[in-house]
């Protein structure tokens, strides 16, 4: 028998080199085969993030994150590429394409209408979103010059992803012929060890899918991550924000009954306005009368209003549940954690009544995530609720119309709730357009920025007669009080903007150097308490405790601990130091939902 040759330390070099090359060249294999897919699915997907590379690199101060996340937008791309070199099927690829281009301009739009990124919010805004607010969504944003442009950028990508496609070999060719070997050589290996590197990053899809709840996903809304990950962050967001809904349910069946201090009866009434620019009424010095009921109740020393409330967020559904329930935001504990209040006030022995315009009829499957669902939550509504609307109604004084003629109150004690359409842009959609609301031109509207156009003067005025009929409607409801018991606590869920500083309405996150004036106009929000004159002479103490107040700062997560001192309920959720209206409020910096702070921001302000 002869013996086996030797394997020696030259065998194994050469075997791992032969290794080496077929794994490098079975690596390249799709990108060579589809390379203008490999590059332009890149981009796709990647832009916003390589505007962030380039600007570090102009500025000589690169961040080692933005070049992992390019690394893993580059992998991610190689992983589609791959996908359609070895399937060979040319409907994958045209399906790859819509996903990045749909992707792209996704991106585009939102960052040239609202400077904002693909994030979770997105997500939840289209899933709240009914035909309607669709309807006057598309009519505001898609067609407006932003919108358009956005539209243009869209279509000239999908007119370069086509000529780049019809022209593949031609490009390949022209390659071959103007660059060396020795330079697609480099930039084949330079991509390869970047990809492998790229493949590095994935564990954050890990993280992402172990994540149990929002706040314990690995990535920041803020971060220009490629637009794949960002949407998989975004999607798996729904989940767990399912997660939270469950958790807050289950805090809610757990809430503890609460005692109620005074034997007389009481209506407490808190109403939840949508969109009020505070600086759009004269109560908070607007030079145009759009406020004149509330105004005479003011006059009368019925109505108080506070000069400096913020809401936590510049989000309906994210300040929903974060002033329904019992949590601060500043004692950084979660909306999910804490019981929702109007459940302790039915334990307690209150009525509740709730009237929401903005209730969609969703509540479970695709949609099951948003605020609807955990409002109208079987458990919570037996919980919560003596009664809720059943249906909405184009205008808000409709709404309240249908609450007093469903529904007579009989109990002693009666939390009435309702959740108007407010100012939600468009304001011209909110009030009925005849002689008593179009009450204001463009004539009322003295002012001269170069940006306003005679149409963007109309929407101001538009504004103001929404501001004018939600005026009415608050009136409506205090009218119906005035001879009771009771209590009205009224709060815009956030503020707007309509052209009040810059060339922007909605939204819009902030230029570079505006920031300050979109928290002043964005999460700064009208908050007043109107009292009968019954309520005045039965509690002087409140009455005294609201004139102190009336010029603290105040976040509106704690809005929940205001009712409980007006409605006289003794519960273990009350803590005076968060309650406005308590001699022991503390006051500090508020600290909003997206972490900033606002009065600091605001100091530096008025410092300059």
């Amino acid at each position: 028998m002869l013996p086996h040759p030797s394997f020696g330390k030259a065998d194994i070099c050469n075997s791992l080199t032969r290794f080496a090359k077929g794994l490098l060249k079975g690596i390249l294999s799709p990108i060579r085969r589809e390379f203008p897919f490999f590059i332009l699915f890149f981009l796709l997907i990647s832009l916003s993030t390589l505007k962030f590379f380039i600007s570090g690199i102009l500025g000589f101060h690169l961040d080692p994150i933005v070049f992992e996340d390019l690394a893993r937008g580059l992998s991610v791309s190689y992983v589609f590429t791959a996908i359609i070199s070895y399937t060979r099927k040319k409907w994958v690829k045209v399906v790859f394409y819509a996903i990045g281009l749909s992707l792209f301009g996704l991106n585009v739009f939102l960052w040239l209408v609202f400077h904002l990124i693909i994030q979770p919010q997105i997500i939840t805004f289209i899933g709240e979103t009914n035909s309607r607010e669709a309807t006057e969504f598309l009519s505001t944003y898609l067609f407006s010059r932003n919108g358009i442009i956005s539209i243009i950028v869209i279509c000239f990508a999908l007119m370069t992803v086509v000529m780049v496609e019809l022209r593949h070999e031609l490009i390949d060719n022209s390659i071959s012929q103007k660059t060396s070997w020795t330079a697609r050589k480099a930039f084949l290996w330079g991509t390869v060890i970047t990809v492998l590197f790229g493949f590095g990053q994935f564990d954050i899809f890990y993280h992402i899918a172990k994540s149990k709840t929002t706040d314990d996903l690995p990535i920041k809304d803020t971060f220009p991550y490629d637009t794949v990950t960002k949407m998989i962050f975004s999607l798996n967001s729904i989940r767990t924000t399912r997660n939270e809904l469950q958790e807050a349910v289950k805090a809610s069946c757990k809430a503890e009954k609460g005692t109620i201090a005074d034997n007389d009866s009481l209506n407490v009434v808190y109403i939840i306005g949508e969109s009020f620019i505070k600086y759009h009424t004269n109560l908070y010095g607007y030079p145009l009368l759009t406020t004149p009921r509330l105004t005479k109740e003011k006059a009368k020393g019925n109505l108080y209003i506070f000069n400096d409330v913020v809401s936590a967020y510049a989000a309906t559904s994210l300040t929903i549940r974060n002033t329904f329930c019992c949590n601060s935001l500043m004692d950084k504990e979660k909306w999910y954690h804490t019981p929702f209040f109007p459940a302790i006030f039915k334990r307690t022995g209150f009525d509740v009544y709730y009237w929401d315009n903005q209730k969609t009829d969703v509540t479970e499957g695709l949609t099951g995530f948003t605020t609807n669902s955990f409002l109208y939550n079987k458990t919570i509504a037996s919980l919560s609720y003596t009664a809720s609307s059943d249906k909405t109604f184009r205008y808000d004084d409709q709404l309240i119309q249908d609450y007093f003629k469903n529904k007579k109150p009989t109990g002693k004690y009666n939390l009435i709730m309702f959740h108007l359409w407010g100012q939600h842009i468009d304001a011209a959609s909110r009030y009925p357009h005849n002689k008593s609301f179009n009450r204001f031109t463009i004539k009322d509207i003295r002012r001269r920025d170069s940006y306003l156009t005679e149409s963007k003067l109309q929407d101001i005025a538009n504004y103001d007669n929404a501001t004018y009929y939600n005026d009415s409607v608050i009136s409506h409801i205090i009218n119906r009080y005035l001879k009771t018991n009771a209590v009205i606590v009224y709060l815009s869920d956030h503020g707007e903007e309509i052209y009040d500083y810059r060339d922007s309405k909605g939204r819009v996150s902030a230029a570079p150097g505006q920031y300050k004036e979109l928290l002043k106009y964005q999460y700064g929000i009208p908050f007043m308490i109107w009292c009968s004159d019954t309520y005045k002479r039965k509690h002087p103490q409140v009455i005294r405790n609201i004139k102190a107040a009336l010029d603290k700062p105040f976040m509106t997560d704690n809005v929940c601990q205001i009712l409980f001192d007006l409605s006289g309920i003794q519960t273990k959720y009350y803590v005076p130091q968060r309650d406005l209206l308590s001699p022991k409020y503390k006051i500090r910096d508020r600290i909003l939902g997206n972490g900033d702070n606002y009065d600091k921001i605001m100091r530096s302000r008025q410092n300059k």
